[in-house]
């Protein structure tokens, strides 16, 4: 059986840089997401304090998540600002084991957001592009990262176990070390020259017409749904007598169901249910799994409740990549990643993660329901993009 021309472009020079980039970001994510609100506990700070930081944060990421792709569309500096990204990184995650107060590990906790924020709807439209030129599929390639983000979940667990929790500290620096060298060759950037078509009137069309803002409340609400769960889902865990190597096998194996999909579905997974059936998808199964979790089962029961990340997780974020990728004027791209990703997605997630830790020292587990709540949002929101969106360019 021969490979389908997507698969054979994936494995040539471009598709491997692109699959590299992927697995940097997301190796550093795979470390960060699970670990780094324990780092912070152990620290010193309370479980209110990290829920709190963490939602504070969000709000620099949104800055940086917005704001770093519409100067790289706006001068044609995609790589240059990936590769500035990673390295601002390295500098927020290796100085925190040096600092002494409070202020100045939330100034770091700040800078790092702003670092990580920005890497994603940049890489994401780089990707796409790499793609069109070069003759892969976006889904494998991001399949590639989620396998990363798995294997730092275990391996990083594992390293934690055995030297403790600046094991992760210290993965994150590597990782995004890596990024920094990984994204100066990005294939998806090989113009790097700037882009006349675009200026900001544009990007405000854009952002002002229906069908993307209700592609952007599909994403972010169901995107945000998971803000309790990154919050304090490994907290949570610990607290229930878990240990690392554990918490780190129950974040793996949702991105393992995960990669699972993406490989097998793919670019067809939209192209068979359309976006707005994609973003319906996600809302359906965030509302089972969600409301599932709020009655905190047990460690049997959380195994199949993470699959369950492969169904509120991957359709919704294939669902937006293709909906830029249709909707979006050709010079905005990295822009319309920006404005729903980090952008509403952003708002989306600070109000869920605050809102998290408000009620996560009161209420433990029951937290889960406002996840619950964002994927009846996200699902009602994928009903009416489905009825005022014809499918073609947004503005």
């Amino acid at each position: 059986m021969t490979a389908s021309p997507g698969l054979r472009g994936l494995f040539g020079p471009a598709g491997r840089m692109t699959m590299a980039f992927y697995v940097a970001i997301f190796s550093a994510l795979g470390a960060w997401l699970p670990f780094w609100p324990l780092w912070l506990e152990d620290w010193g700070l309370s479980q209110a304090e990290i829920g709190l930081w963490l939602g504070v944060a969000i709000f620099a990421r949104i800055a940086a998540g917005v704001g770093a792709p519409w100067l790289a569309d706006l001068t044609g500096r995609r790589r240059t600002a990936l590769a500035l990204l990673s390295l601002v990184g390295v500098i927020a995650y290796a100085a925190p084991g040096w600092v002494e107060t409070r202020a100045a590990l939330f100034a770091l906790t700040l800078l790092g957001a702003v670092a990580l924020s920005g890497t994603i709807p940049l890489g994401d439209a780089l990707a796409t592009a790499a793609g069109r030129r070069h003759g892969f599929a976006y889904a494998p390639a991001r399949a590639v990262g989620s396998a990363a983000f798995l294997a730092a979940n275990l391996l990083c667990g594992w390293a934690i176990a055995r030297w403790g929790i600046d094991a992760a500290q210290w993965w994150i620096v590597a990782s995004l070390a890596a990024l920094a060298a990984v994204s100066l060759a990005h294939p998806g950037g090989a113009r790097d020259t700037a882009d006349p078509r675009l200026d900001f009137a544009a990007a405000l069309r854009l952002a002002r017409s229906t069908p993307f803002l209700l592609a952007a409340l599909a994403s972010a609400a169901l995107q945000a749904a998971h803000g309790p769960l990154y919050a304090y889902g490994s907290v949570h865990w610990r607290a229930q007598g878990i240990d690392a190597e554990l918490i780190g096998a129950l974040w793996a194996i949702g991105v393992a169901a995960e990669v699972a999909l993406m490989l097998a579905f793919g670019a067809a997974l939209t192209e068979r249910l359309g976006v707005a059936g994609a973003f319906a998808l996600a809302g359906a199964a965030g509302l089972a799994r969600w409301s599932a979790m709020a009655f905190d089962p047990a460690l049997a029961w959380l195994w199949p409740l993470q699959i369950g990340h492969a169904l509120t997780f991957a359709p919704a974020h294939l669902a937006m990549v293709a909906f830029v990728a249709k909707a979006a004027p050709p010079g905005a791209s990295a822009t319309a990643q920006g404005l729903i990703g980090a952008g509403a997605g952003g708002l989306a997630m600070a109000a869920a993660t605050l809102g998290a830790a408000a009620a996560f020292p009161a209420f433990g587990g029951g937290v889960y329901w406002i996840g619950a709540a964002l994927s009846a949002l996200g699902l009602g929101a994928a009903w009416a993009l489905a009825r005022r969106w014809d499918g073609g360019r947004a503005a």
